[in-house]
């Protein structure tokens, strides 16, 4: 026996001696595809090459919200025969380590947990922590061995998920604010596994807006990154994702030491790189960068990949809906009344009324900005891009005086297109030249009669927004979590796209003129 634990420590000697006191590797991040794996063809032409040139010194993350956005990624959730395209996706290069998204929660958590027991690598997330066990649903942290070096990936999810997603999505799990998880993780990292290299892999944007809950808020900040970079010593690196803005930044924390922070953007526009070079005598030296990939000529191999996913989708997709008699775009919203949002805030007064749940006014938004259709016959893929994500639909109670708060809010939050929501049932003027609070004048009910501050109203909207996303009742209203769950009296079982498409299809010829109902001066 003692000869054997003797050729054991000889065996662990000679592998130390071995190791290389220098070693450079590659980090690339991708996030927020949002399904759009045609596009990532591109993408997936340089990530192949420098998987073949690097092997294991390539390593490839991703930050997750893959799961929402395209009709053939739609269809593959509720595809039970196949791989999720999602993980045939990651399994494909393979990635090394993966961050889960808001998206992917609210795809709902069969489809979320089918996907992660598909992929080969380690899920991370160490502020989604399971009711039933007070512990990480996923793993709070992936440890990565390359030549004898220990590289630490920890992720981390914004917990707003709570204020955009069903709880019926998401059973049974809580989530924690990212910046006191991101404390206490790295603490027991350092203390346990002695890193040579930390990184964060955040499903989490820059820094708060405008619309984000007060920083006292049990849920922090909904964009942390810039906050635990700067505050949360330890970290050499980190990559984030949720905000769809590429950037490729250096900052300084409060311990003196640099932190490299970088985002790639979304759908496959380009790549974050960081050029790592790690060595036993001195601190690790990082070079970041964004590559573009537009440019690139799309992977052949890749999209052989994909394409049977598209092909299942084919008919689905290209399943004629109704007919589009004008053009329409998201852009005609920042002058007033617009057919891009109208149309929308007719399904939802119809599919109410049809429900049993007739509601007075309805709020809407787009919730993309530079979006157009062409006039012309609608298919269900047209229908993506009209409302690309899959919210319910929701029916609350709100106080005429709730309603114009919600109004200046949401007037103040129009440059954040998928927050500038407008009203319908309803006919009222905004005033830009006046101040916050002062804009919005409500003459009447669509209908001229009487509209009243102090009078109960239903109001349907989208679930992101009954939930407190965009924080439109918490900022414009005062309302805490508590009070907005008591004003939702109502949400809908199917998503509002869904029903979107089967109104659209009963009604045959859509409407050619928006309902001109209120206007900006």
């Amino acid at each position: 026996m003692r000869f054997k634990y003797l050729m054991i420590m000889l065996a662990a000697l000679a592998g130390t001696a071995c190791s290389p006191t220098e070693i450079s590797l590659t980090f690339i991040e991708t996030t927020d595809t949002h399904g759009s794996f045609v596009e990532f063809a591109n993408d997936a032409a340089v990530l192949k090459q420098l998987r073949a040139s690097l092997g294991d010194h390539l390593i490839l993350l991703d930050n997750g919200d893959d799961l929402q956005g395209t009709p053939y990624q739609y269809l593959s959730n509720k595809d039970a025969e196949h791989p999720n395209l999602t993980s045939a996706f990651l399994n494909y290069f393979p990635y090394d380590v993966i961050c889960v998204g808001n998206h992917d929660i609210e795809a709902g958590k069969t489809v979320f947990d089918r996907l992660y027991s598909e992929v080969k690598m380690p899920v991370v997330c160490a502020n989604v922590i399971d009711e039933a066990t007070g512990k990480p649903y996923f793993k709070p942290y992936a440890v990565l061995n390359r030549d004898g070096f220990k590289i630490v990936v920890l992720g981390l999810l914004t917990p707003y998920v709570v204020t955009w997603v069903p709880e019926r999505l998401r059973p049974g799990l809580r989530f924690e604010a990212s910046e006191s998880a991101a404390a206490f993780w790295v603490k027991q990292i350092q203390e346990k596994e002695h890193p040579d290299l930390l990184v964060g892999l955040f499903h989490s944007g820059w820094e708060p807006q405008e619309q984000n809950l007060p920083e006292d808020s049990p849920l922090g900040r909904e964009n942390a990154t810039k906050w635990i970079a700067e505050n949360v010593p330890g970290f050499d690196l980190i990559f984030y994702g949720h905000d769809h803005r590429a950037r490729a930044e250096k900052v300084v924390n409060i311990e003196g030491d640099t932190v490299c922070v970088l985002n790639s953007g979304c759908r496959g526009a380009g790549l974050a790189n960081a050029e790592v070079k790690l060595s036993r005598k001195a601190a690790p030296q990082i070079q970041i960068g964004l590559i573009p990939t537009l440019d690139q000529e799309a992977d052949a191999d890749f999209m052989a990949m994909v394409q049977p996913y598209i092909d299942r989708a084919e008919t689905y997709q290209n399943t004629e809906v109704a007919e589009l008699p004008v053009n329409i775009s998201t852009d005609e919203m920042q002058h007033g009344s617009c057919l891009w949002v109208d149309e929308i805030h007719r399904c939802q007064f119809d599919i109410v009324e049809s429900l049993g749940m007739p509601a007075d006014i309805s709020f809407a938004a787009p919730l993309s900005g530079g979006k157009s259709l062409e006039a012309g016959m609608l298919k269900v893929k047209d229908f993506f891009v009209w409302y690309p994500f899959e919210n319910s639909l929701a029916v609350m109670e709100m106080t005429g005086r709730d309603i114009k708060s919600h109004l200046e809010y949401s007037y103040q939050m129009r440059s954040t297109i998928y927050n500038y929501d407008c009203a319908a049932g309803i006919r009222y003027a905004i005033d830009s030249k006046k101040p916050f609070g002062e804009r919005v004048t409500v003459f009447s009910m669509a209908d001229g009669t009487p509209f009243s501050l102090d009078s109960t109203y239903r109001v349907v909207l989208n679930s992101y927004r009954s939930m407190g996303g965009g924080n439109h009742f918490v900022n414009g209203m005062g309302w805490s979590q508590e009070e907005i769950a008591k004003h939702r009296i109502w949400n809908s079982e199917e998503d509002l796209r869904t029903l979107f498409i089967q109104w659209a299809r009963e009604k045959g010829t859509l409407d050619a003129a928006p309902l001109n109902n209120w206007k900006i001066s």
